[in-house]
């Protein structure tokens, strides 16, 4: 693997960090209010929860698939900077299109087009770090990639209700993502990474497997949490506010998240140890839904979500150090990152199908969140597999 030496500078990674916020804008205004809106306008109180689900699994199995091929497109081209223009224009129209759908059709083409457009930027904003950021600062800078996108979060939904209206919300997040991405794209000077035709694609054998399987189970275990939080708030806890409450404990886990991972981004690169923070991130998620589990009362639940939040932020401070580390091959550095962000899309894919037997068949919200903690230890279980890194 050839080894990046210069440091990058603060400069890069506030524009970094700003590129990343403008995209998570871009996926999640839409996801956390537009498109639930939108689905009640055209399907109305009856038909909301079907079509909202039809045209989030049409997306989902969008983004599983434009990932890795915006990779291996970036990767036969040697350049990022065409993958992220192309991604964020193909991702701008959808939501141009989804701010004027008015029927099912549209809805879907819309999503689909913003799924597919913004797996491109997200792309080369993951092989940005291998290319660009020596091993000493990848804790940082991967730290960066996973914080931006909690504030991209909180940026798009904040979007989408000060616009007003649905139409408005779709196009002030046009305008927000490219908007956020200009500066990357003026300070990121790119030269070729080699020439296309020397380049092959190669699978980087057991360590990324196993770097991969931890990564879909963390995952998992965050999209489990809240997947139907809403409903354990209201059925389990018995709070009369279920959507205030959820407000509440996303906003506890997204600020504890936010701080102990850009935290441990920093500390990761001043140790230089990344497995420390898996592991610490893997045992307090599995706390966090123990007490989820075990004692459903408000003050325990704020509690678990401290501790979920921190856990993540822990996850998210190495997982792109980690990730980048177990690639052994730089012609192939963006295919195969984007095969890694597969194992965070399909989580979300799958906890609403994990969780719906569960919770209706099989022990309730109790046994949904002891599974929940089951799937944090076995990724700590696994952890010793990856003996490449410290």
């Amino acid at each position: 693997m050839t080894l990046v030496e210069t440091p990058v500078r603060r400069s890069w990674m506030v524009a970094y960090a700003l590129a990343m916020i403008g995209v998570a804008a871009g996926w999640f205004g839409p996801i956390q209010i537009l498109l639930p809106e939108q689905a009640a306008h055209l399907a109305g109180d009856s038909g909301k929860e079907a079509l909202l689900a039809l045209v989030t699994a049409w997306g989902a199995a969008a983004s599983m698939v434009a990932n890795p091929l915006w990779g291996i497109v970036s990767d036969r081209l040697g350049r990022r900077r065409p993958i992220f223009v192309a991604g964020t224009a193909i991702g701008v129209v959808g939501l141009v299109v989804l701010s004027a759908a008015d029927t099912t059709a549209l809805m879907v083409t819309g999503w689909i087009l913003v799924q597919v457009g913004l797996n491109g930027p997200m792309a080369a904003l993951a092989a940005m770090i291998g290319d660009r950021v020596p091993e000493g600062q990848r804790g940082t800078v991967g730290a960066l990639f996973g914080v931006a996108q909690i504030i991209g979060v909180i940026l798009g939904t904040a979007v989408a209700v000060v616009a007003g209206s649905t139409a408005l919300g779709y196009l002030a997040v046009a305008v927000a993502v490219p908007a956020l991405g200009a500066s990357l794209l003026i300070i990121n000077r790119e030269q070729p990474l080699r020439a296309p035709e020397k380049r092959k694609w190669h699978w980087p054998g057991g360590q990324f497997a196993w770097a991969w399987v931890i990564r879909f189970l963390l995952n998992l275990v965050n999209a489990l949490v809240l997947v139907y939080l809403l409903y354990y708030l209201s059925d389990e806890v018995g709070v009369d506010d279920a959507a205030t409450w959820v407000l509440i404990v996303t906003v506890v886990n997204v600020l504890f998240a936010g701080v102990f991972g850009f935290a441990g981004g920093v500390l990761s690169d001043r140790w230089e140890k990344r497995k420390v923070f898996v592991a610490a991130g893997a045992v307090i998620l599995a706390a966090g839904t123990a007490l989820m589990a075990l004692v459903p009362v408000v003050p325990v639940v704020l509690a678990a979500s401290v501790l979920v939040g921190v856990g993540w932020g822990a996850y998210i401070a190495v997982d792109m150090a980690v990730l980048t580390h177990v690639l052994p091959d730089p012609d192939t550095r963006a295919t195969m990152l984007g095969v890694a962000n597969v194992a965070g899309t399909l989580p979300q894919m799958l906890a609403p199908v994990l969780a719906a037997p569960i919770v209706t068949a099989l022990g309730g919200y109790r046994t949904l969140y002891l599974v929940t903690a089951g799937f944090a230890l076995l990724a700590l279980a696994l952890l010793p597999r990856l003996r490449a890194i410290h």
